[in-house]
């Protein structure tokens, strides 16, 4: 089988398809003993042996998993951590699983890992449109009036982000809670969000990542997915595709 380089990484399980491709720059691949830097190489899989950090690499089965994140928890596999990490409640498996995408240290919620790279960024990235809906709890009494404002977006610093949806579920004086929707994972892109309105965000969980739900999974919990929601989320992707 004929297939790029970076993408024969992500089927290893090295990492996803970006990642893969910084460590083939940063020369840790070898294509049949020789080195090679560009990540779009096509190899033959049949008569090409391929190396990552001199050891030989070969396409895994894939796994993927669901977690209820804690909060006050590092979204990282980084074994140099002084502070907790997902790894701490990673159920020991025989292959190597990475985050799909992060939460923040302190938001609490649903994070899917797996070792499909290629399945991995066509969920994080926003041009296959896969949703991320977030329960926010916000400092302070949110008006309609403000509601209907924040439906229209914001331009935050690191461009325009309009909610795919956005519903008031609880209005108090001291705190109000709102269920957003959107498509992007940039760093912090909720809290900024309702940064730009001037309102705090005392709590953030995620509930849902496209049809995968975090439903009763407690927190610091993993179990693994489903043939149908694996599925069904790849429906998703492939809808996009075309």
């Amino acid at each position: 089988m004929k297939i790029r380089l970076n993408k024969f990484l992500s089927l290893c399980g090295i990492a996803a398809r970006r990642k893969s491709e910084e460590y083939i720059q940063s020369g840790r691949v070898k294509i049949n003993e020789q080195t090679e830097l560009k990540p779009q190489t096509i190899i033959n899989t049949e008569i090409d042996t391929i190396y990552f950090d001199s050891t030989p690499i070969k396409p895994q089965k894939f796994k993927y998993y669901k977690m209820n994140k804690p909060r006050l928890c590092l979204t990282t596999m980084a074994s140099d951590e002084k502070k907790r990490t997902v790894q701490a409640f990673l159920p020991k498996d025989d292959v190597k699983l990475f985050p799909v995408g992060r939460l923040d240290y302190d938001t609490e919620g649903l994070l899917i890992f797996t070792n499909d790279g290629d399945f991995a960024h066509k969920i994080s990235h926003p041009s296959f449109m896969i949703t991320k809906t977030y329960i926010c709890h916000l400092r302070g009494k949110v008006s309609q009036a403000l509601i209907k404002k924040m439906r229209l977006g914001a331009n935050l610093s690191d461009g325009f982000l309009k909610p795919n949806k956005i519903t008031l579920v609880k209005n108090c004086i001291e705190e109000s809670i709102i269920k957003i929707t959107i498509h992007e994972g940039r760093n912090h892109i909720v809290k900024n969000f309702f940064k730009y309105y001037a309102k705090k965000v005392n709590k953030l969980k995620r509930i849902s990542i496209g049809c995968i739900n975090l439903g009763e999974l407690e927190t610091g919990k993993t179990s693994k997915l489903d043939y149908n929601e694996v599925m069904n989320l790849k429906k998703q992707i492939q809808i996009k595709e075309s």
